[in-house]
This record gives structure tokens, sequence and C-alpha cells, in this order.
């Protein structure tokens, strides 16, 4: 079946898109995209839940409470990584399939035989950018 193209949803799918490293709520989205009213906080709604089941963007628990943030995630399947989360800037990162091969096997290794979920799993810790403006 053909996806219908709004303006909204490539507004959105736009907005999305240049902030890839960065996850947003609904609140944050229309905040964005709502102020010169283009586009209605309803099309936000639905554009985010069918572009989630399309798998375009993920849906990740915001920490600590019951709200949920989106991220776009193209054609990629983020559920293959582990994600680093900036905690100054909240930028998000996917972990080098290397590195995270070391960790399966370090932590299975460790704990007879634990295997991670990848895509529940979010280290949390500062960019090289912040980092390296928190230095100056």
């Amino acid at each position: 079946m053909k996806k219908y193209q709004t303006e909204q949803r490539r507004q959105l799918l736009s907005f999305l898109m240049e902030h890839r490293d960065r996850q947003f709520s609904i609140e944050e989205l229309s905040k964005h995209l709502c102020g010169d009213g283009q586009i209605s906080v309803s099309s936000i709604y639905r554009n985010v839940n069918a572009m989630v089941k399309e798998g375009a963007i993920q849906r990740f628990s915001k920490d600590g409470s019951r709200k949920f943030l989106y991220q776009y995630i193209g054609d990629g399947d983020c559920s293959c990584h582990i994600h680093l989360k900036c905690e100054i800037c909240g930028s998000i990162f996917h972990m080098d399939r290397r590195a995270m091969e070391t960790v399966d096997a370090s932590v299975a290794a460790s704990v007879r035989g634990f295997s991670i979920n990848r895509k529940r799993t979010v280290l949390y810790g500062a960019c090289g950018k912040c980092k390296k403006q928190s230095s100056r």
C-alpha cells in the first residue's frame, strides 16, 4: 500500500532527519513545528504513530516517567545497537559494532552467559563536544 505523503508529514520527517541524533517528545515536536500554524498537534500524533509502525522512527521511554521520546532511524534497525546518550545535550549515538561485541562478550563471560537486550540498553555519559566545552 502506498504511503500518503502530506506536507505535514514531510515537515515532520524533514525535522526529525535533520536532528537524527536527538530524541523529541510530542510536546517538543509541537514547539518546533506548530509555530507557523502549518502543522497541528493532532497531525504530529497521527504521523508519529504511523512512522513508528513503519519503522522510520523509534519510540523510547523517557527516563523516570510515562512519557515517550521519538527519534528518526530511517531504514536502519535501531534495535541492534547499544545507545549512548549525552546527559548534557541529550544527543543519542549508536555504539560501534566491534565495541558492542566486546561488551556482549565481556558481560556474557562475567555473568554466566547473560545476554544484553541491545534495544533497551542506553549508556549515559558526556559526548566529546560537551566534554570539550565543559573543560574550557
